[in-house]
């Protein structure tokens, strides 16, 4: 099996150090809380080898190891970062956001 790395759309410049406040529009869903998903990569598999999948399976994932991590609100890629340490949890420190979301 060949792994070929996918290059990524450019989401826009480098997310700024500045706290960014909403668009006065936007200021009434500020408290509205919205679930995020952060997406390390993707995997394709025949659905038989999904039904005989056991614990210890190993997926490839379409993604190399220095990969950003994708940031998704719904189907939409809002940000990219990389994976950090957060104590005894896993955090995604933000490295690139897209355009149009900060002010």
């Amino acid at each position: 099996m060949s792994i070929q790395p996918i290059d990524l759309p450019v989401l826009g410049a480098a997310a700024s150090t500045k706290s960014a406040a909403p668009p006065s529009r936007l200021a009434a869903l500020s408290n509205v809380n919205a679930e995020l998903t952060i997406v390390a990569g993707r995997a394709t598999s025949k659905v038989g080898e999904i039904l005989s999948m056991k614990e210890g399976t190993v997926l490839t994932l379409t993604s190399p190891l220095n990969a950003p991590f994708d940031v998704m609100l719904g189907e939409t890629v809002v940000a990219r970062g990389e994976l950090v340490a957060v104590g005894d949890q896993f955090g995604v420190r933000i490295v690139e956001v897209a355009e149009g979301l900060v002010a």
